[in-house]
């Protein structure tokens, strides 16, 4: 037997690089996880409607049942664990970790500090341009939410689902799966950050134009620290953080 024959036995083989879905498996995952979330917040409000099947609704009454805080945090928390199904098994058919693909890695203080500093200064920011445009600096729907969560003593729900169940969902969908996905393609992290946020942005239809269009801003800045940290943990905290100034700040209005 040869030299060469010898080396090439005793060559481990290589290993294989990870796989990634790129931008159209990305994309029909990120879909498919939004479609299933959606299917779980949609049960959950026919479930709430039946609960209150005895109670006769004018276009008025269901219009505040769809801002009521309570429903709201009730449809978010009963959709995220199935986006994060549908994420994990897109993770698992690459073969790859959960934890690692969505980057799931321990933030650092650093970034954390970072992230909630920035995260203050776009919030201050855009209730600047709000003001001057003249607009509320809390949109509708979220005074709404907030006013009837605190009257029927539902807050400390509308608090769950805005800082917890919301900021896991969407940065797990955004900045985790499709920042992994589409920053290696053509896209490039930069193209990745700005798609991303535009995609974060139009599911916000909850909301005025003029609101989305600032929520395009928010997610640009999410995407920048995922980049910037390595870590969708920071992009959570931040996301969670600035959540929580909304919705104190519309609580601030309505008191």
């Amino acid at each position: 037997m040869s030299t060469a024959e010898l080396a090439t036995i005793a060559a481990p083989p290589a290993p294989k690089t990870p796989r990634t879905w790129k931008f159209v498996g990305t994309g029909l995952w990120s879909l498919a996880a939004f479609l299933s979330m959606s299917a779980a917040q949609i049960i959950a409000i026919f479930i709430a409607l039946g609960l209150l099947a005895d109670s006769e609704f004018s276009e008025e009454a269901f219009k505040a049942f769809f801002e009521h805080g309570g429903v709201v945090a009730g449809s978010v928390l009963a959709g995220m664990p199935a986006a994060l199904l549908v994420l994990w098994l897109a993770t698992r058919l690459v073969r790859r970790s959960f934890v690692s693909y969505l980057a799931l890695r321990k933030p650092l203080l650093k970034d954390i500090i970072f992230g909630l500093a920035a995260s203050a200064a776009l919030l201050v920011t855009l209730d600047v341009v709000a003001y001057f445009a003249g607009y509320p600096l809390s949109p509708e729907f979220a005074l709404a939410s907030v006013r009837s969560a605190r009257d029927s003593g539902l807050l400390w729900l509308l608090l769950l689902g805005f800082c917890i169940g919301a900021p896991v969902t969407e940065e797990f969908i955004f900045r985790g799966f499709v920042f992994r996905g589409w920053s290696t393609t053509f896209l490039r992290p930069k193209g990745a950050i700005v798609l991303s946020a535009a995609l974060f942005a139009v599911i916000h239809q909850q909301y005025e134009w003029f609101y989305i269009f600032g929520i395009f801003f928010i997610g640009a800045l999410f995407g920048y620290l995922r980049y910037r940290s390595h870590s969708t943990w920071v992009t959570v905290i931040t996301h969670a953080f600035y959540n929580l100034m909304a919705a104190l700040q519309a609580l601030w209005f309505i008191a």
